[in-house]
C-alpha cells in the first residue's frame, strides 16, 4: 500500500476535505477566539498548498523535520488557543519562515523547535513528551475559550446568590462610589474614552515579573492607583460606571487547569462549582486514569510490549506467519493461548 502523500496525510488529520478545504478552514477559524485568523489562513495555505511542493523537490532530513513540525504547531492552534504555549501561531511562523529558506539560511532555533515538537513514537499519536498535541476532545476546549472571551463563567459557577449579594452592596456602596469619583476627578484623560479598564494581571502562582506599582509618570500612576482601587473592592475591571467583580474562574492553559476563587467568597467547593463540567475540561487533553491500580497496570503493559516485540522478532527468524507467530509469542508471554489474538496484536502496534 503506498505511503499517503504529505498533503493528504495531514488533510486527514485536521479532517478537512481534500476539495474545498479552504473554505473548511475559514469555518473552522471562525470558532477560535483567541487565535489570529489572518496569520493562521495564511500558514495553513502555505501547509497544504505550498509546502507538499517543497518537498518534492527537497527530501531532506532537516526540511522533512521542520515540516512535520510545522504541521503540527499548525495543529496546535486548529485545535484551540489553550493547550500549547502562547501563542501557536507564533512558533508554525518560526517554522513557516524556515521553510521558505534554504537549508544555510535558515535559523538554528527552527530546528531545535522541530525537533522537541514531532512525536518521537512511530505511531504518530500526537504525544510530545508527556503532553500531547493532539488532544482528545478540543471541541470542549474551544467551548470555555469562547465563554472567557464572552466574560462568562457561568458554566462553572453554582453560587450565584453569592455574587449577586456582593454586587449589590458594591453598587449601593457610598465608600465605592466615592473612591471611583476620585480616580475620574484625578484621571480624566486615563478613564476617558475606555469602554473597558483592566486592573494588571497577576502572573502564574502570585510571581512578580516587572518591576511591579510605579509612579514616574500619569499613566503609570493611573495604573497602580486603579489597582488598588480593584484589590480594594475585589475587581478585574471597570466599564464606565459599571464595576465588574471578581468570579471564581476556570482557565483551561497549556500546563494545567486554573481555579480561582476570589477573596470575598465564602467558598463551599460542592455547592460553588461545577466540578463534574471542571473535570472533563481538565480531561479534554487526554489526562489518562491514574492511581495506583492504574499506573500498575500500565507498566505491566509497557513491559510486556517490549517482550511481545522481541518474541516477534524471534518468531520472525524462525520463519513464523499468521496464526503460529502470534501463538509463540502468546506462549512466550505466558499468556493462555485461546485462539484470539487480539491482545497480542495490541501489544505490537
Amino acid at each position: 500500500m503506498p505511503t499517503p502523500s504529505f498533503q493528504s496525510r495531514w488533510l486527514k488529520k485536521f479532517k478537512l476535505p481534500k476539495s474545498d478545504w479552504c473554505k473548511a478552514i475559514d469555518a473552522r477559524l471562525a470558532e477560535l477566539p483567541f487565535c489570529d485568523s489572518k496569520v493562521a489562513k495564511t500558514l495553513l495555505t502555505f501547509l497544504f498548498d505550498k509546502l507538499p511542493g517543497i518537498l518534492e523537490k527537497d527530501t531532506s532530513s532537516d526540511t522533512l523535520l521542520l515540516a512535520e513540525a510545522f504541521a503540527w504547531t499548525c495543529f496546535a492552534f486548529w485545535q484551540c488557543g489553550s493547550a500549547f504555549p502562547s501563542f501557536p501561531e507564533n512558533y508554525a511562523s518560526c517554522l513557516h519562515k524556515a521553510l521558505r529558506l534554504t537549508a544555510k539560511k535558515r535559523p538554528p532555533v527552527a530546528l531545535v523547535l522541530a525537533k522537541l515538537i514531532v512525536p518521537t513514537k512511530a505511531a504518530d499519536d500526537g504525544r510530545c513528551g508527556f503532553n500531547q498535541l493532539a488532544l482528545s476532545q478540543p471541541d470542549l476546549i474551544r467551548e470555555s475559550e469562547q465563554l472567557i472571551h464572552q466574560g462568562r463563567y457561568e458554566d462553572y459557577l453554582k453560587a450565584k446568590e453569592k455574587y449577586d449579594e456582593y454586587e449589590d452592596s458594591l453598587k449601593r456602596s457610598p465608600e465605592f462610589k466615592a473612591d471611583w469619583q476620585q480616580i475620574k476627578d484625578s484621571f480624566p484623560k486615563q478613564v476617558s474614552g475606555k469602554e473597558m479598564i483592566h486592573r494588571t494581571l497577576i502572573p502564574e502562582r502570585n510571581w512578580e515579573r516587572g518591576p511591579g506599582a510605579e509612579f514616574n509618570d500619569v499613566t503609570k500612576s493611573f495604573q497602580a492607583v486603579f489597582d488598588l482601587f480593584c484589590w480594594k473592592y475585589y475587581l478585574w475591571a471597570m466599564e464606565g460606571d459599571q464595576p465588574h467583580l471578581l468570579k471564581a474562574s476556570v482557565v483551561f492553559t497549556p500546563l494545567g487547569t486554573q481555579i480561582f476563587i476570589p477573596g470575598y467568597l465564602s467558598f463551599d467547593p460542592k455547592r460553588d462549582l461545577e466540578f463534574g463540567k471542571i473535570a472533563k475540561l481538565h480531561k479534554a487533553r487526554g489526562v489518562p486514569r491514574q492511581g495506583p491500580g492504574f499506573s500498575e497496570g500500565r507498566k505491566i503493559t509497557a513491559k510486556n510490549k517490549v517482550l511481545a516485540k522481541t518474541a516477534d522478532a524471534e518468531a520472525r527468524k524462525k520463519g513464523l506467519k499468521g496464526v503460529k507467530r502470534y501463538a509463540f509469542i502468546c506462549k512466550a508471554l505466558g499468556m493462555l493461548d485461546h485462539g484470539d489474538y487480539r491482545q497480542v496484536t495490541r501489544l505490537l502496534e
